[in-house]
């Protein structure tokens, strides 16, 4: 004989059942654990199902399926003892500035509030967009805005990659992460330097900021699946590029003819774009396919 049950899940990450709140730990694991998209339009306001046997358990909950409640030894603990490893890279926010991880069911799990307290900690602006800060390491993870997730896609270090400008693998990497405008079409990053980067004078070293260009222009080619090295890059210096200031470095397409991609790149202050700290041409060349 099938039975349907219908509980409630609360921004705070409280199950309750006709009003009475559920606390049993071995319960809430079992629960949480098998809980998954209920697959019946009939159930719109209950979007998930936790079955047991021909025992159906409907969630309908305030806001995420999954409610992180602890963040302990870099994991957050959901239900009552289940655990997602914490990954900056896998954050998100909502316009209203609730914080999300990734989640197990429901693509994103809501933190509490003190939980979002604890990680805003590590929190700054990075460009127009926020960003978990790694302080030991110098490494920015920004945070993608769900509300503009339509607009904006992060290209994120591939752990399998030992580039010095995005890699994973390299110990040395600066681990950049870069975001594609769809609208506009145009790759950029933000960083601000340090003295690791610096040359002479107490300013950025020229290597740097041509690296960033170059970077900034691949990534613009190897987001559309074109592979295709440097053949030939073109800086113009203007300014000096400030240790400890941020810059926007960004970069587009401006044609192609077979084989060759012409592209353009340019470095601004990120608190007064009029400051335009180097402009860039570069040729890339395709890759011929075997």
């Amino acid at each position: 004989m099938k039975r349907d049950y219908y509980y409630e899940l609360s921004d705070k990450g409280e199950l309750t059942i006709d009003g009475h709140v559920q606390d049993d730990p071995w319960f809430l694991d079992f629960f949480f654990r098998r809980l998954a998209p209920t697959a019946d339009e009939h159930y719109k306001e209950f979007p998930f199902v936790c079955r047991c046997g021909d025992e159906m358990n409907y969630l309908k909950p305030v806001d995420a399926p999954i409610v992180y409640h602890r963040l302990e030894d870099a994991r957050l603990m959901y239900g009552s003892s289940l655990t997602s490893f914490f990954n900056p890279n896998k954050l998100a926010v909502s316009n209203s500035g609730v914080m999300y991880h990734w989640a197990p069911v429901g693509e994103w799990g809501r933190l509490v509030a003190n939980v979002a307290l604890e990680i805003a900690q590590n929190v700054e602006a990075w460009g127009p967009f926020l960003a978990f800060v790694d302080r030991e390491a110098g490494v920015r993870y920004p945070i993608l805005p769900l509300w503009l997730q339509d607009k904006y896609t992060f290209v994120r270090p591939k752990r399998d990659n030992a580039c010095v400008a995005c890699g994973e693998a390299n110990p040395f990497s600066m681990k950049l992460t870069f975001v594609f405008d769809s609208e506009t079409e145009v790759m950029s990053t933000y960083v601000k330097p340090d003295m690791r980067m610096m040359g002479t004078h107490g300013i950025t070293h020229g290597g740097y900021v041509s690296m960033l260009l170059d970077e900034t222009m691949g990534k613009s080619l190897s987001f559309k699946g074109v592979r295709a090295p440097t053949a030939n890059l073109n800086v113009t210096f203007r300014k000096p590029m400030l240790l400890g200031e941020e810059y926007h470095i960004k970069s587009w397409i401006e044609k192609t003819d077979g084989r060759k991609n012409f592209l353009r790149g340019e470095i601004v202050c990120t608190s007064n774009p009029e400051i335009i700290v180097a402009t860039a041409t570069a040729l890339f060349i395709t890759v011929k396919s075997s």
